[in-house]
């Protein structure tokens, strides 16, 4: 078919563009959503409120992104995204035109206020877990220098417990401010620019000077962490906020200070009990003539905002509205006619500061959501906000239907009945409420001590289940609340319980490594399973009930046969706890949620890690399936819970994948090569894709079209942005149809980790120029696998794994040296690692002269000698004793022989090998040229062996007989063992 120019050229703008899809206002559910998320319920919780310049826009930094409203509607305008973990403070530039960022991510962001789109990235701040966390920014006056402050409250010893200066328009840091010895949570320029303020948890302001960089002076007398400073609107005055957020304290204080002399003007506290107040924020209204502080009244658990009149110091307080949760920040308005603050209970208010009345909520959703748990048919979920409450859900439009209350501490866990009609919700005791009315039915108590962290309805929903802190797991009777039985043997915290689909088995998941298997019946212990290596989080049975996941704090998740409990797959691939697995009602996907922040699906049967989840800033703490089985929900800390579409509607039946679809890692420094194939494609013409890669594991080398397309195709130059490269080619002569590779990509290992490759922006095109999106499947690298005789894990079976499995003989429990699992580490596990080697060469493999860890033929001969006693007939036990055989065969001289020593020339120390076929008496002597003695070296009596490594050699550390260090030259040395003497010569060169 023959084309015309402009469809020539149309295509070929189509291929080598990347597609942005077009955006509008629409609701919060679906705004900027992540890959293959269709909808979002919840917000984020706020840490941070600020107005633009103009007063139109308010920025809401939450721990998702920075949402941004009409100051007047309310109307979400965008979520600025891009942040992979909580944004914790946000300024507008004076002219409105830029707005920064500061996250725990250990990044500054620049955006454009307009547009929302990402302008730069500030990464001078160090690593988010040790130290890091950008908790305050803040522009100059004239708008050219952005400040940033600096560290983490999780890492004693802070390593970025510092002030930095970038340049807004270059991006470039420009200086650091050192001298807090604890991380710094607020920063403030003066109103004339030439002043910075910093205030920190070493419980000190610090003034700084702009220009320079040198340190004016430090404020003192704060006897705890200085959350917030702010500079009155004449410079004058400078006013700090302090307290500790986790416990009562003296100091929840606001100070004021002269800022050019440092002179403490005042404290200003309340008539109540201030040490049982948090206070959060402070912030001077636009004419310098009000001050507006933000806490929480320990006593109610609700916030209160304080307005201070500056000149007389007395105040009034604003309190209507904020129920059940700190005000974290407050800001004016710049006409100082409205006061906006924001709450941990989701909500921003607006207050009329001549009135003092709440005049508008803005919005509502900032939470931050724990665990949550679907109804079974899966439109209602329950959630817990990390407090006392459990609010209900609707998930069709994200409306919050009813909040449940009762409990007196944080709830850990909640389950529906099967029916839907029924919620437990476990904290200090479990309650239960009906889910259509929200009335409280009963309380059960029992547990002994600490926080109930988990329970689960059995499947006819007569039992549930408990299990908590103490260790325990409790079983009771719905209907009546009466205790049935208790079950005891862990010996750490019990984290999660779940139901066979029969209900004769319940399965609990324990800190203490263990999962443990009880029969319903008569309440007996049936089985431990013992392959964890750190605590188990989450347990879930198959529908079928044949298999029981578990997902654990060893980042993994392995898959027991639930009859003879056997492990049988371990899955890898998160990079931290993993926290909760769920499978799919069919049974054929497992669904894992991770610290790592990610969920990945699993095939159930084959193990294949088929599709990672990314999208959400902080733990994935819940997987469910809803019960179409087509939608997963995950529910996370970053205060939301995300909807993703399992089965994508598509307009091509096309796939398109990336092959191998599993890959273990080479070593560093070589290279991998992955094949973009395609499947059932039907008048191709033109492609497009976008392989994404973690750059921290992977450099990108190449790619290069390949033979898919019809003759006389050619590709757009690949187009190499950060982690995504973006590959299109197209055809002016044709279609074609099938399977085949469209293209390769070559990348270069540069760290040993699991990862995924992953393909995005998939398009395909024909010939009319009509597009169609293909189904797309990723690419998992994972680690090496290692064998379980490989005992070091250094991807080679050798003679150090042998005397590592001898170094632990008689060990018992989990060690990596029991190489066969019986829980001990004998002879047979170490005859097992000796077969291995020798099957994979002719000859064990060669250990260097350097190497520490060496058996001695005594060693091998003994080792030996009790394999042979054991008159096993396995025949890998059998090939093992062989090559124990050879081992000592070549451990066994023929001859005695002085080696060269080495290193040589040597500076100042050597070593010098040597080999004894006999046993002996052996000594070596150590001569000048000119035959003068210089040392001797009486080793004793040796028996039959090798002399060569380091810790077996004899070694001369290059001084003579009177300790001195001899001089440069060429020396020689004489071994005699027995009858047996020779001589050899080495050099010394300083």
């Amino acid at each position: 078919m023959k084309r015309t120019l402009f469809e020539i050229i149309t295509i070929l703008l189509f291929v080598s563009t990347v597609y942005i899809p077009f955006s509008y206002a629409q609701d919060y559910m679906t705004m900027v959503l992540p890959e293959g998320a269709k909808a979002r319920l919840g917000k984020g919780a706020i840490n941070e409120v600020k107005y633009s310049p103009e007063g139109t826009i308010l920025a809401v930094a939450t721990t998702i992104g920075i949402w941004l409203y009409d100051a007047k509607t309310g109307e979400e305008l965008n979520l600025l995204t891009g942040h992979t973990a909580s944004v914790l403070s946000v300024a507008f530039s004076p002219d409105g035109q830029t707005i920064a960022s500061g996250s725990s991510d250990a990044t500054i962001r620049l955006w454009d206020a307009g547009t929302g789109t990402h302008i730069e990235t500030l990464t001078v701040h160090t690593d988010p877990f040790y130290g890091g966390r950008v908790y305050s920014v803040a522009f100059s006056p004239d708008g050219n220098t952005l400040a940033s402050g600096s560290g983490n409250p999780s890492v004693s010893g802070n390593e970025d417990a510092t002030v930095r200066l970038w340049d807004v328009n270059t991006g470039e840091h420009i200086r650091t401010f050192t001298g807090h010895t604890d991380w710094v949570y607020s920063v403030a320029f003066s109103p004339d620019g030439n002043t910075l303020a910093s205030g920190s948890s070493d419980e000190t302001i610090r003034l700084w000077d702009v220009s320079t960089g040198e340190h004016i002076r430090t404020f003192t007398g704060h006897t705890s962490t200085v959350w917030s400073v702010a500079f009155s609107p004449d410079g004058n005055t400078l006013a700090s906020r302090s307290g500790n957020p986790h416990v009562a304290n003296e100091d929840a204080t606001i100070r004021l200070w002269d800022a050019g002399t440092g002179t403490h003007i005042e404290t200003l506290t309340v008539h109540i009990n201030w040490s049982y107040n948090r206070v959060y924020s402070v912030a001077f209204s636009p004419d310098g003539n009000t001050l507006a502080s933000a806490s929480e009244d320990l006593w109610s658990g609700n916030g209160t905002i304080y307005l201070w009149d500056v000149s007389n110091r007395t105040y009034r307080t604003l309190t209507t509205g904020h129920t059940s949760g700190s005000v974290l920040s407050v800001a004016f308005s710049p006409d100082g006619n409205t006061l906006t603050s924001g709450s941990e209970n989701g909500t921003i208010h607006l207050w009329d500061m001549k009135t003092g009345i709440n005049t508008q909520t803005l919005t509502t959703g900032h939470t931050r959501w724990g665990r949550s748990a679907f109804s079974p048919d899966g439109y209602m979920f329950a959630s817990r906000i990390y407090d006392e409450t459990i609010r209900l859900w609707d998930v069709r439009n994200g409306t919050h239907i009813q909040m449940l209350t009762g409990h007196t501490d944080w709830v850990h866990s909640m389950a529906f009945s099967p029916d839907g009609n029924t919620l437990a919700g476990a904290s200090k005791t479990i309650r239960l409420w009906d889910a259509n009315t929200g009335r409280h039915i009963r309380t059960l108590t029992g547990h002994t001590s600490g926080s109930v962290l988990s329970v689960a309805f059995s499947p006819n929903g007569n039992t549930l289940a408990s299990a908590g802190v103490d260790e325990t797991i409790h079983l009771w009777d719905v209907s009546t609340g009466e205790h049935i039985r208790t079950f005891t043997g862990h010996t750490d915290w019990v984290n999660s319980v779940a139901f066979s689909p029969d209900g004769n088995t319940l399965a609990s998941g324990s800190s203490d490594e263990t999962i443990c298997l009880w029969d319903m019946s008569n309440g007996t212990h049936i089985q431990t399973l013992e392959w964890h290596t750190s605590e188990v989080n989450s347990v879930a049975f198959s529908p079928d009930g044949n298999t029981l996941a578990s997902g654990s704090s060893d980042n993994t998740i392995r898959l027991w046969n639930a009859g003879t409990g056997r492990l049988f797959r371990t899955l890898t691939g998160h990079t931290d706890d993993v926290e909760n697995v769920a499978f799919s009602p069919d049974g054929n996907t497992l669904a894992s949620g991770s610290s790592d922040n990610t969920i990945r699906l699993w095939n159930a049967g084959t193990g294949r890690l088929f599709r990672t989840l990314t999208g959400h800033t902080d733990d994935v703490e819940s997987v469910a399936f809803l019960t179409d089985g087509n939608t997963l929900a995950s529910a996370s800390s970053d205060g939301t819970v995300l909807l993703w579409e399992l089965a994508p509607k598509t307009t091509s039946s096309a796939i398109v994948r990336l092959s191998p679809s599993t890959f273990a890692l080479p070593n560093i420094g070589e290279q991998i090569t992955f094949s973009l194939n395609i499947a059932e494609g039907t008048n191709v013409a033109g492609y497009q894709a976008t392989v994404q890669f973690d750059t921290t594991a992977l450099k990108y080398i190449e790619s290069s079209n390949s033979d898919y397309l019809p003759t006389g195709a050619f590709a757009i130059p690949t187009t190499v942005e950060g982690n995504s490269v973006t590959l299109a080619a197209t055809s002016l002569a044709g279609e074609s149809s099938g399977s085949g590779t469209l293209s390769t990509i070559t990348f270069e290992v540069v760290a040993t980790k699991a990862s995924t490759v992953r393909l995005s922006d998939v398009l395909l095109t024909d010939s009319t120029s009509g597009s169609s999106t293909p189904q797309t499947e990723n690419a998992e690298i994972t680690e090496p696998t290692h064998l379980p005789e490989d005992v070091n894990k250094d991807g080679i079976v050798n003679i150090i794994d042998l005397t590592l499995v001898a170094s632990n003989f008689g060990e018992t429990g989990k060690n990596a040296a029991d190489v066969n699992a019986d829980r001990v580490v004998n002879i047979i596990d170490l005859t097992l690692v000796a077969a291995v080697f020798g099957s994979i060469a002719a000859a064990p493999i060669a250990w260097g002269r350097d190497a520490e860890i060496t058996p001695t033929r005594v060693d091998v001969a003994a080792w030996l000698k009790q394999a042979q006693q054991l008159n096993l007939t396995d025949p890998a036990f059998q090939r093992g004793l062989l090559m124990l055989e050879h081992l000592l065969a070549i451990l066994t001289p023929k001859a005695t022989i002085l080696l060269p020593n080495y290193p040589n020339p040597f500076n100042p120390e050597t070593w010098i090998p040597y080999q004894l076929a006999t046993p002996a008496d052996v000594s070596i002597v150590i001569y000048a040229a000119d035959g003068k003695l210089v040392w001797t070296l009486d080793l004793g009596h040796q028996p039959v062996g090798l002399y060569e490594s380091r810790s077996r050699a004899a070694y001369w550390d290059g001084r003579n007989t009177l300790g001195e260090p001899v001089a440069s030259g060429v020396y020689f040395y004489t071994l005699t063992a027995g009858e047996f003497t020779a001589t050899r010569k080495m050099l010394i060169r300083k």
